[in-house]
């Protein structure tokens, strides 16, 4: 009996340390915060760390580590971040630029993400399957009555069968109206799976906020969260569109590759009636045009008949009330002071210098859509002046956080939830407005204000974040430090074009702040994160001056590498977005019978080889080496006549920075410029200037992305001791997974650091 007890309380002890063991690891387990700032600039950092400016920087980098941090090659925010979250080079993730070729065609397409579509429901049978599914339940409830009237089984039967048939053939037509055969789709473009996703898997819970080319928002297991960020569109399908109204009749959109949308303004004071330029009406317009071209082009049709078949069914859909894009009227009516605005059922009044609460737009499609998922927006006014002429701004619209065609948060109602829980939220993935103050409108202070509002509810996301308590690994960036690098870099530099000293003060200051501001978001994410957590602070890439610009395709032309056979068409980043509306033809004056090579998106160079191209001219092998030698020799030694410098550092061949990369997508050559140097907005798509080298005059002043990587190098704070003097942004993945104890799914191209 003794040693039956005795056994038990050994037992029993053992029991009890285990629990508690268990306990101990469950307390300890690991957690890991990553907050990221795009685009914040190590010597910057050191700057204002040697002034004493940013004391939470200071004390983290004391505790742990402080390093520049390698990014990718090319060093482009899409490209960083997605090796960031895969541990892949670029050419595995098959993110290497904001722009890629479409495969076997010169059309550019934006790299993030491709648009398509997809069926609802039944599809082309949603009319026909829904009446069917009415007229049954019509013709059951007819039998069930007359059989109660005493009618026969049979009569009944027949009733019931002719009524059922009757409200399915009457209803099916008007049903299929109602609900879209298909609705819009997107494909995330990147390769390779995020740490994040692996830490999910393993049943850790996990929020992601605002990583860049997470669009759509993947589905992620249950407890876990995300709000997707780069790639994420407004409402018209584009990177943002502002909208600038003015009664100003001789105001010009200024030189700017994002667009600005102008809205003209017949009067400047009492009653003016406008327009909220809304989404295209893709589900009941678009698509609907491209079945039926497809069926045309089947059945053999000619161009002709296909044209006269396309232009009455527009005009079929029009008596419809089916509209290519959905606008909504808007009401101003203005005074000498003040300026009320009506639209979509709200009302307001600004004054000179006012911003508007967010504004919620509801673009009607038809009663049910309505009812059952609206498609919503928002937006927020700024009346920036009444005179000498009205000018009126209205932020690009965002999708609604209870709007989702396309997941931008997972699960889907978390956008939703989250705006109950702090209010709303910019959900547009290029969340701060670069493109009015270049074009023209609004200024440096309507690009600040739009810069601080957007950090705010930017910083009660995280916050809310950290409240929950229940996240393992916690991953959120801010993009404010990069856009502040973009629009006020001109004033840091005395060599800049547009250098003035009068101003200089105060943009210095507003960069001044920006650092301010990321240094108290560190603090404040740091002692919410714990004293047990992993704690990681990083950026993309850093900056440098954009003073002169490189024309590579008019190189390319004048020495004999590009032929022309007209006029080639320029268009902005942003019509890339409407290229299924309008059509994309930015290369239709280059001679491809005579070009070897051709230049596209931020630094990128193709060559024209026979077998990969349409219209290929050089053959693989002996000729593609030497048309590639001669590339790289030629514009390496090419000088800049005015300041006598050789603006490419080097020209990479794709074997040189990548592994594991298809060839048909990954372009042939990658020219790294010198500092001050950046590839030309002509070349971004496929443009010829006059001369190869141009000044720099525009505010978008500060860039990185055609640069040689080790010139514009990230930054790393870690609360942890780095074991190498060299860390990279490929690194960063491998190290968490390294402190999770997690195996990534595919061999990684990075290391563990820490």
């Amino acid at each position: 009996m003794r040693r039956a007890s005795l056994r038990w309380c050994v037992v029993l002890a053992v029991a009890i340390g285990l629990a508690a063991g268990a306990a101990g690891w469950a307390a300890v387990k690991p957690k890991v915060v990553v907050i990221g700032f795009d685009g914040a600039d190590p010597n910057l950092v050191n700057y204002y760390l040697q002034q004493g400016k940013l004391p939470r920087v200071a004390a983290i980098a004391q505790e742990g580590a402080f390093s520049p941090l390698m990014p990718t090659n090319p060093p482009q925010t899409p490209v960083s971040w997605s090796t960031f979250a895969t541990g892949l080079n670029p050419g595995r993730t098959e993110i290497f630029d904001f722009l890629q070729r479409r495969e076997g065609q010169y059309v550019p397409d934006l790299a993030l993400a491709t648009p398509g579509k997809k069926p609802l429901l039944w599809g082309e049978r949603n009319g026909l399957l829904l009446s069917g599914l009415a007229g049954l339940a019509v013709g059951l409830v007819l039998l069930f009555v007359l059989r109660l009237l005493g009618v026969r089984w049979l009569l009944a039967l027949a009733g019931g069968v002719i009524a059922a048939a009757g409200l399915t053939l009457g209803l099916a037509r008007p049903l299929g109206a109602l609900l879209p055969a298909e609705i819009p789709a997107a494909t995330n473009n990147r390769q390779g799976t995020p740490f994040w996703t692996l830490a999910a898997k393993a049943g850790m819970k996990v929020k992601v906020t605002h990583v860049p080319v997470t669009f759509p928002a993947e589905e992620l297991p249950a407890g876990s969260q995300m709000i997707s960020g780069l790639g994420v569109p407004d409402m018209r399908g584009r990177v943002g569109t502002p909208s600038y109204y003015t009664s100003d009749p001789q105001f010009q959109l200024g030189d700017n590759q994002f667009s600005l949308e102008p809205m003209r303004l017949p009067a400047k004071r009492g009653a003016i009636e406008s327009s909220v330029i809304g989404p295209f009406n893709y589900p009941f317009h678009q698509y609907v045009l491209d079945r039926e071209r497809e069926k045309w082009a089947k059945e053999g049709l000619s161009s002709a008949d296909r044209k006269e078949k396309e232009k009455e069914l527009v005009s079929a859909l029009e008596a419809r009330g089916v509209v290519k894009r959905i606008d909504l009227p808007l009401k101003l009516d203005v005074t000498d002071s003040a300026l009320a605005w009506e639209v979509s059922g709200q009302k307001g009044t600004l004054k000179p210098g006012e911003w508007s609460d967010w504004v919620v737009f509801d673009f009607p499609l038809n009663w049910l859509v309505d009812r059952l998922q609206p498609l919503r927006g928002m937006g927020r006014f700024r009346l920036i002046r009444l005179e000498p002429e009205i000018e009126l701004y209205l932020s690009p619209i965002n999708f609604h956080p209870s709007c989702h065609p396309v997941a931008y948060s997972w699960p889907p109602d978390w956008a939703k939830q989250l705006s109950g829980d702090i209010g709303l939220f910019k959900t547009i993935g290029w969340t701060i407005d670069t493109w009015s103050y270049p074009s023209g409108v609004g200024g440096i202070d309507l690009f600040l204000e739009d810069m601080w509002f957007t950090v705010d509810a930017s910083t009660k996301i995280l916050e809310q974040s950290f409240a929950q308590n229940d996240a393992e690994v916690l991953v959120h960036i801010f993009d404010f430090t990069d856009r502040a690098g973009h629009m006020l870099w001109h004033e840091l530099d005395e060599g800049h074009p547009l250098y003035d000293p009068e101003l200089a003060p105060k943009y210095r200051a507003a960069m001044e702040a920006t650092y301010r501001r990321m240094d108290e978001l560190i603090g404040r994410a740091h002692d919410l994160a714990g004293e047990d957590a992993l704690f990681v602070v990083l950026s993309d890439h850093g900056f440098s001056s954009f003073r002169r610009q490189i024309n590579y395709n008019t190189w390319l032309y004048k020495n004999g590498y590009l032929a022309l056979k007209g006029q080639t068409r320029t268009r902005s980043l942003e019509q890339l977005f409407d290229k299924d509306v309008s059509g994309v033809d930015v290369f239709s004056g280059i001679d491809w019978s005579r070009t070897k090579a051709w230049a596209m998106g931020l630094g990128s160079v193709y060559i024209n080889l026979v077998g990969r191209e349409p219209q290929g001219i050089v053959m693989p092998g002996q000729e593609y080496e030497e048309v590639v030698k001669a590339l790289q020799e030629g514009l390496q030694n090419e000088v800049d006549p005015v300041t006598g410098e050789n603006p490419v550092y080097k020209v990479y061949r794709r074997d040189e920075i990548y592994k594991g990369y298809d060839p048909n997508k990954i372009p042939d050559l990658r020219p790294a410029n010198r500092l001050n140097y950046r590839v030309s907005w002509q070349d971004t798509l496929g443009g010829l200037a006059t001369e190869v080298f141009e000044n720099n005059d525009r505010v978008w002043s500060g860039d990185h992305c055609s640069l040689e990587p080790s010139f514009v190098r990230g930054i790393l704070i870690v609360n942890r001791k780095l074991k190498v003097d060299d860390p990279r942004i490929i690194d960063v993945a491998p190290s968490i997974l390294g402190t999770l104890d997690l195996k990534p799914d595919a061999e990684l191209d990075g290391r563990v650091i820490w």
